[in-house]
C-alpha cells in the first residue's frame, strides 16, 4: 500500500547549471521533502528551502476501481478531504480520471504521490503526469498541465492554479504515466523500468492564512498599499522556508506591489553577496492554467524609491519563464511589482504564482580581469566525473567593461558546457555575450554564446581541442538597460569527459 499523500510545497532554490548550491529543502513538518545545505564551490548556501505551508493532509484515503477510465467515469475526489489511492496497470497505456468541485477563484493544489522519499527520482516507480479540465458547454476542455513541480524536486506531479469558471463548476483531472503521457516519444524514463504502479492523489485549498504563504489584498497598486511577503523558519532546523505568492490581474493595466526585507539571519553568507530570488510559474493549458501568457512584466526596487529598477523580466517572453536573481542587502526593505506590458489585453483567468527566498551568490570575481592575459583564475568543484566552476560579476560599464577568466582542463576531458543569466535574471545588461577561448585567444568552434530577452544563454558539450589543458572565458555584454541598475552577472562552467558529457 503506497504512504498518504501530502499536499505540501516542496522546492529548490536556483538555477543548478548557474550556481553552486541549490538549496535542497530542509524537512520541515508540513512537507515532504529532507535534504542538505546548498552545494559546495564556494557558494552560499540559502537557509530558505521548502515552504511551511500546506493545504492538506491525506488520512486513511480511499482506493478506487480501475473504472475511472475518462471524465464522464471520473472518480469522484473532495477538496481538502483524504486523498485517493490507486495504481496505474498497465503502466504503458492506463489513464485514471478524478472530478471534483471547486468555485471561479479558489488558488488550490493537485498532489500525486508515487516516488518514495528516499529518492524522489526513482525510476522503479511511476513518473506521474497530471492534467486538468474544466467543463465548457458540456465538453471537458484542457485548462492546465504539470509533469514534474516547479521548481523541479520530484517526478510527483505538484499543480498550483486558480479556478475558473466552469459548467456547474466541476472540474476533471488526469493522472498518468510519462511514457503515456508523450505517446511513446523520447523524453521519460524507461515504463520498463517501473516494478511498483501504486500512487496517490489529492487536491486542496491553498491556506494564505499559514506561514510564508500570502495571497495579493487589493488594494495593493501604490507603493504604501503593498502586500507583505511573509518569512518563517523551521523550528527543528532554523532554516527559513521558501515564501509562495500569488495574485490576480483585476484587468490589463492592474499593477500588483509586494514588500519584502529577507531577514539578516537568512542567508548563510560565505564570503560573497546576498541574492534576492523570485521564480515564477509557467503559465498556459501546459502549466498552471494562468490565460496571462505574454506581457507579464516583473521588476524589483528599493522601498525608499520606487522608481528606480534594481532588477526587472518578461516573465512570460521565453520558453521557460525568467528569474529575478538580483543582488541585495539583507534586512532592506524592497518592493516588488508584478504588471501587464502596455498594450497587454485582459485574458479570462489572468493570474500568477510566485515563489521568493534570499540565497548566497556564486564566488565574486575578484579581479583585476579585464584583459586576457591577466583572466582571473577560477576554483574547480569536483562533480562526479565533471569539473565545474562558478562565478558571479559585474560589468561596471557595458559595453566597455569585459571580464576574462581561466579554467583548467583536466586530462581527458572532451566537452565544456557554459550557462550565463543576465537579463533572463533580472540584471540591466543587454546582450549578454560568452566566448570560449582557445590558441591565441581565438574562440574555439561552436564557442560563443549570446543571451536576449527570449533566450538563456547556454553552450551545451562544445568539444574542447586535443590537447588543451587551460581555457578562458570573455564575459561582455552589448549594453546597458538605461531603465535598469543592475550590473549583475552569474555563470556556470562544466567540463566533462567522454562518458559523461
Amino acid at each position: 500500500m503506497r504512504r498518504n499523500v501530502l499536499l505540501g510545497l516542496v522546492i529548490s532554490s536556483g538555477l543548478s547549471v548557474l550556481a553552486a548550491s541549490a538549496g535542497c529543502s530542509d524537512g520541515g513538518s508540513n512537507t515532504t521533502g529532507g535534504g542538505g545545505e546548498g552545494g559546495a564551490g564556494g557558494a552560499s548556501s540559502s537557509s530558505s528551502s521548502s515552504s511551511s505551508s500546506s493545504v492538506a493532509q491525506s488520512g486513511s484515503g480511499g482506493s478506487t476501481a480501475d473504472s475511472n477510465i475518462s471524465c464522464d467515469t471520473a472518480a469522484e475526489l473532495f477538496l481538502d478531504d483524504p486523498g485517493l489511492q490507486d495504481t496505474l496497470d498497465p503502466i504503458d497505456t492506463d489513464e485514471d480520471f478524478y472530478k471534483f468541485k471547486g468555485a471561479k477563484g479558489q488558488a488550490i493544489l493537485i498532489s500525486t504521490d508515487a516516488k518514495p522519499p528516499a529518492d524522489e527520482f526513482d525510476n522503479t516507480y511511476p513518473d506521474l503526469v497530471l492534467t486538468l479540465y474544466k467543463k465548457q458547454g458540456g465538453q471537458w476542455v484542457q485548462i492546465a498541465e504539470n509533469d514534474d513541480p516547479f521548481p523541479r524536486s520530484s517526478n510527483d506531479s505538484a499543480l498550483y492554479t486558480i479556478l475558473p469558471a466552469s459548467d456547474d463548476d466541476e472540474y476533471c483531472m488526469r493522472v498518468t504515466e510519462c511514457n503515456v503521457w508523450v505517446g511513446g516519444q523520447p523524453g521519460c524514463a524507461p515504463s520498463a523500468d517501473i516494478t511498483t504502479y501504486d500512487y496517490a492523489v489529492g487536491a486542496g485549498i491553498l491556506d494564505a492564512s499559514l506561514e510564508s504563504i500570502a495571497a495579493e489584498a487589493e488594494p495593493n497598486d501604490a507603493a504604501a498599499e503593498a502586500t507583505a511577503i511573509e518569512y518563517s523558519k523551521n523550528a527543528q532546523s532554523g532554516n527559513y522556508y521558501l515564501s509562495l505568492q500569488w495574485g490576480g490581474y483585476s484587468s490589463a493595466t492592474d499593477v500588483d506591489i509586494w514588500k519584502f526585507n529577507v531577514p539578516a539571519d537568512a542567508v548563510k553568507v560565505m564570503g560573497d553577496r546576498p541574492v534576492c530570488n523570485f521564480d515564477f510559474y509557467p503559465g498556459g493549458t501546459a502549466g498552471s492554467g494562468s490565460t496571462a501568457t505574454a506581457g507579464v512584466i516583473a521588476y524589483v526596487t528599493t522601498a525608499a524609491d520606487p522608481t528606480k529598477k534594481l532588477a526587472q523580466v518578461d516573465v512570460t517572453s521565453g520558453q521557460t519563464p525568467a528569474q529575478i536573481a538580483v543582488p541585495c542587502e539583507l534586512g532592506t526593505d524592497y518592493l516588488f511589482f508584478m504588471t501587464r506590458k502596455a498594450g497587454s489585453t485582459a485574458g479570462e483567468n489572468d493570474f500568477y504564482f510566485v515563489n521568493h527566498g534570499g540565497t548566497g551568490s556564486n564566488p565574486l570575481e575578484v579581479g583585476p580581469n579585464d584583459a586576457a592575459n591577466m583572466p582571473e583564475a577560477l576554483k574547480a568543484t569536483p562533480n562526479g566525473t565533471t569539473t565545474s566552476y562558478f562565478v558571479d560579476g559585474d560589468l561596471d560599464a557595458a559595453p566597455t567593461d569585459i571580464d576574462y577568466y581561466s579554467v583548467d582542463v583536466p586530462a581527458g576531458s572532451a566537452t565544456i558546457s557554459v550557462a550565463c543569466g543576465g537579463q533572463r535574471s533580472g540584471s540591466g545588461l543587454r546582450g549578454l555575450k560568452v566566448s570560449v577561448l582557445g590558441a591565441n585567444d581565438m574562440p574555439i568552434t561552436g564557442g560563443i554564446g549570446t543571451e536576449s530577452e527570449t533566450k538563456d544563454l547556454f553552450l551545451q558539450d562544445v568539444n574542447v581541442p586535443a590537447g588543451v589543458t587551460s581555457l578562458k572565458l570573455k564575459v561582455e555584454a552589448a549594453s546597458q538597460d538605461a531603465e535598469v541598475s543592475s550590473t549583475f552577472y552569474r555563470c556556470g562552467i562544466h567540463i566533462s569527459p567522454p562518458e559523461n558529457p
